[in-house]
């Protein structure tokens, strides 16, 4: 049996479904409610919080994907940070497990928020107490694999410039213009979220225990090229402006160590055309 945690979120539910195609036909899952509708590939779901999750059950992996991610709200609000992120993850430790996966960021690699030193934090309780872990440093996840897609509050560049596509939103803010960059704003590594969900899939028999694997694609593409690129891929026009820096933004993350456990499929025009197609039907439900 699999527990996933975040199960119905961007994500888990990604995950849940790729673990189906898998073989795996035992796994249940825990969220606060329904965010995709995910449960016809799950045995059992609970609708609760890992803060106070318990089970007398034996698991072949935990794949713990909930927790807060804004670096934003991180930052005004620390303590709700590390009580969901590294306190949820203490009590999971708490369960009986052969592989103790767990979604962290790559963040990590430049620790500035809170958001990403709970996530840290956890790492370092994982590594200490889990019989086998495997720790994936998450870097920006976009696209869909058609059925699921990304709920709530929008946080992610990629999701955002698809919105605006899809007319959801007037403009785009760039925070920063002036990162020590070819053209002035952030760098970041995208990865596709089915790319990434079956590489956490093929580490549930197979346990790395090393420090970390880092999931993303090993390119780097800046803010104005992501924009562009979703307005080229999708045909459709919309403004972006500058804003000031947010707190907490390093000027890159890029992968330079892809985890063994990755087959990049997918690239930045294919997450740019899925993540516009599911806003776009989302807007039309």
């Amino acid at each position: 049996m699999i527990l996933v945690t975040g199960a119905t979120g961007y994500i888990g539910s990604h995950i849940v479904k790729k673990l189906k195609e898998f073989g795996y036909n035992h796994v249940c899952g825990i969220d606060t409610k329904v965010h995709n509708d995910c449960i016809k590939y799950l045995t059992h779901l609970t609708l609760g919080d890992i803060i106070s999750y318990s089970s007398g059950k034996k698991y072949l992996a935990i794949i713990h994907c909930a927790g807060y991610i804004s670096v934003e709200e991180s930052m005004k609000n620390p303590s709700k940070y590390y009580t969901n992120n590294l306190m949820g993850t203490l009590n999971l430790l708490n369960l009986d497990c052969y592989n103790f996966i767990f979604a962290s960021t790559a963040g990590a690699f430049d620790p500035i928020s809170p958001y990403a030193k709970s996530k840290i934090a956890a790492e370092d309780c994982i590594k200490e107490r889990a019989k086998n872990h495997t720790i994936f440093r998450f870097f920006n996840v976009a696209g869909s694999n058609g059925e699921f897609g990304q709920i709530g509050p929008s946080t992610h560049l990629i999701r955002i410039a698809a919105e605006a596509a899809a007319g959801k939103r007037d403009s785009v803010t760039i925070y920063g213009n002036d990162y020590d960059t070819p053209d002035g704003t952030c760098i970041r590594d995208y990865i596709h979220v089915d790319d990434l969900a079956e590489a956490v899939v093929r580490s549930v028999e197979n346990p790395s225990n090393k420090n970390y694997e880092c999931l993303g694609s090993g390119t780097g593409y800046s803010v104005l090229e992501v924009l562009n690129t979703m307005r080229a891929t999708t045909q459709q026009y919309y403004e972006y402006n500058y804003g000031s820096r947010r707190i907490g933004d390093p000027d890159k993350l890029v992968v330079d160590d892809l985890s063994k456990y990755l087959t990049i499929k997918q690239d930045l025009i294919t997450m740019c055309e899925s993540a516009y197609e599911w806003e776009r039907r989302e807007s039309i439900r």
